[in-house]
């Protein structure tokens, strides 16, 4: 019985161990989702700390994107990073003429106070 137990626990480590290393990034298509609107959000502030703008570490990883041989972690950032750009440019094409005549008009208001 004790063997089983063992045994059991050995496999459980044993898959845990390679699941968590196998992780995939997850896609451009992913993070697009509005579904996953939040994560994406969250990801990206994530990255933003992981990789932060000017470091060494990011100027490293960009060079490694380059060569074809990301780390997973920045591969996921890249896709988040594609997804959040793609996501705004798609926001900026759905802008009326009223919105834009409502943005014009509050900022002349603004300026002639």
């Amino acid at each position: 019985m004790k063997r089983a137990v063992k045994l059991g626990l050995l496999g459980a480590i044993v898959a845990g161990v390679f699941s968590a290393c196998s992780s995939e990034p997850k896609s451009v298509e992913y993070y697009s989702d509005p579904k996953n609107a939040k994560e994406l959000e969250a990801k990206v502030a994530e990255c933003k700390k992981k990789f932060p703008e000017g470091s060494e570490k990011l100027e490293k990883e960009q060079l490694k994107y380059l060569n074809g041989n990301p780390s997973n972690e920045y591969a996921d950032c890249e896709n988040a990073y594609s997804a959040n750009f793609m996501n705004s440019v798609t926001d900026f094409g759905n802008i009326t003429d009223e919105d834009i005549a409502k943005h014009f008009k509050r900022n002349n208001n603004q300026k002639s106070q």
